[in-house]
């Protein structure tokens, strides 16, 4: 038998090993929908992948198993020295729970080289998950990283502006989060997060208003 599907093997038991009903139950209350759920704890997942790690190619046969714990694996495993822009674009676009744009972002995406580039290009994205998840990966990388560019915040915040409007709670949550964690890291960016906050609130949106209350009162202080 091939190592990696022995592993695979391996892995399936021990997944099935742990597997939770109620948490199930909870997730699709959440609108969390996988094609397969076994409930295991990201604990759990996480004791597994690291007697793995790293491992390319172990990573590449979980992620098309298209279960939850084996997607969320596969990321927690993956060698990002492997992972290309093009692999990248093709992981999140697959992406279709929250739960999945933060812990691809968190194990995966934040730990490429080029992972400023990929948030800018996700940001300006139409896709509800996709978007999610570059502004999630801004908000990842913006306190780790040197980031000096001025066009990198100019985009960033003019993406930001644009999608305070959108309809999808994820988005909208993830834009404030951004923000909330570039204010964080100067005065200046602090001052340019308070001066975008002020156009968002003056779109007069509902939804809008609800990023400009993220934000505001938990860094003006």
């Amino acid at each position: 038998m091939d190592k990696i599907e022995n592993t695979l093997k391996i892995i399936l038991k021990e997944i099935r090993a742990k597997e939770n009903g109620p948490a199930v139950d909870t997730m699709d209350r959440m609108g969390m929908k996988y094609n397969k759920n076994f409930g295991v704890t990201l604990f759990d997942l996480k004791i597994i992948a690291d007697k793995y790690k790293p491992n390319h190619k172990l990573a590449q046969t979980l992620r098309n198993k298209n279960i939850r714990e084996t997607r969320i694996l596969a990321e927690m495993i993956e060698d990002d020295v492997f992972v290309t822009e093009e692999l990248a674009n093709k992981i999140v676009s697959n992406i279709n729970t929250i739960e999945l744009a933060e812990q691809t972002c968190k194990n995966l995406f934040k730990n490429l080289k080029f992972a400023n580039n990929l948030a800018l290009k996700w940001i300006k994205s139409n896709k509800e998950f996709i978007i999610t998840s570059g502004f999630i990966l801004i908000s990842l990388i913006i306190p780790t990283e040197k980031l000096k560019d001025k066009i990198f915040f100019e985009n960033f915040l003019k993406a930001s502006i644009y999608n305070s409007t959108n309809d999808s709670i994820f988005i909208r949550k993830a834009v404030a989060r951004a923000l909330r964690q570039t204010a964080l890291k100067s005065n200046n960016l602090k001052k340019m997060v308070l001066e975008t906050c002020e156009i968002i609130k003056e779109k007069k949106s509902p939804f809008a208003n609800l990023v400009f209350e993220e934000v505001v009162p938990l860094i003006n202080y």
